[in-house]
C-alpha cells in the first residue's frame, strides 16, 4: 500500500509539473511569438491607393493608430472603415452615447485624420466575420482604386490577407500591414490555436 501510495504521489507531482509547464510556456513572449509568427505577415514599406482597417473589439485602436500613420507618412491617401452603429461608450463633452463609428471618427480627427480622409462602407453582418468585410470592401471599393494595404494586428494578418487576396479582383494589389509586432499587440495573449482553426477554415471556404 505504501508503494501504491509512492507511485501516486510521483504521478499527481508529474501531472502538475506538466500542466505547470504548458502555462508556463503559454505565457511566455518569446514561444507566443515563436509560434505565432507563421500567421504573421507584414510589409513594412506598404503603399497604396488606401488602407483597409479590418474591425474588431478593443484590437481596432491600434489598427487605427497604424492606419492614421500610414496617411501622416505619404504612404496613402485614404482610409477605408466599416460603419459600425452599435451603441458605444457616453461622450461626456456632447452629453450623449456614441456609435462606434463615430468614436472612430472621433479618434482618427484626435490623430490628425480629417473625415474627408475616411471612406465608410455599409456595416455588414455574416457568419464569418473577416471574410464578410472583405466582400464588403470589394462591393465598395472605388472603380479607380488600383491597390489596398489591409491594416490588421499581427496574428490576424495571414487569415485577412488570404481572404482579401480571394475576395478582391486579381488586378487589385493588396498589402498587408500589421498595425504592431506581435508582442506589443492587443491580441498578444488572445488563443493562437483558434487563429489556425480559423485560417484552416478560411482556406477551404475563402
Amino acid at each position: 500500500m505504501k508503494a501504491n501510495f509512492s507511485n501516486y504521489l510521483k504521478s499527481s507531482a508529474t501531472i502538475i509539473l506538466v500542466v505547470a509547464s504548458i502555462l508556463f510556456l503559454s505565457f511566455s513572449v518569446n514561444v507566443r511569438t515563436l509560434l505565432s509568427t507563421p500567421l504573421v505577415v507584414h510589409e513594412s514599406n506598404a503603399r497604396g491607393d488606401a488602407c483597409y482597417v479590418m474591425a474588431g473589439g478593443g484590437a481596432i485602436w491600434e489598427r487605427l493608430d497604424a492606419a492614421a500613420d500610414l496617411i501622416q507618412m505619404g504612404r496613402v491617401s485614404r482610409i477605408m472603415l466599416m460603419q459600425d452603429n452599435m451603441q458605444g461608450q457616453y461622450s461626456f463633452k456632447t452629453n450623449s452615447s456614441w456609435t462606434r463609428t463615430k468614436w472612430f471618427a472621433d479618434y482618427l480627427a484626435w490623430r490628425g485624420i480629417s473625415q474627408e480622409k475616411i471612406l465608410w462602407i455599409p456595416q455588414a453582418e455574416g457568419l464569418f466575420g473577416t471574410l464578410t468585410e472583405t466582400r464588403a470592401v470589394a462591393k465598395n471599393l472605388p472603380i479607380n482604386f488600383k491597390s489596398l494595404v489591409i491594416v490588421s494586428s499581427a496574428p490576424h494578418m495571414r487569415r485577412s490577407l488570404l481572404a482579401f487576396r480571394r475576395s478582391l479582383p486579381v488586378n487589385i494589389n493588396v498589402t498587408p500591414y500589421a498595425a504592431t509586432e506581435f508582442w506589443n499587440s492587443y491580441e498578444m495573449y488572445h488563443p493562437i490555436w483558434l487563429e489556425y482553426l480559423k485560417l484552416t477554415v478560411y482556406y477551404l471556404i475563402a
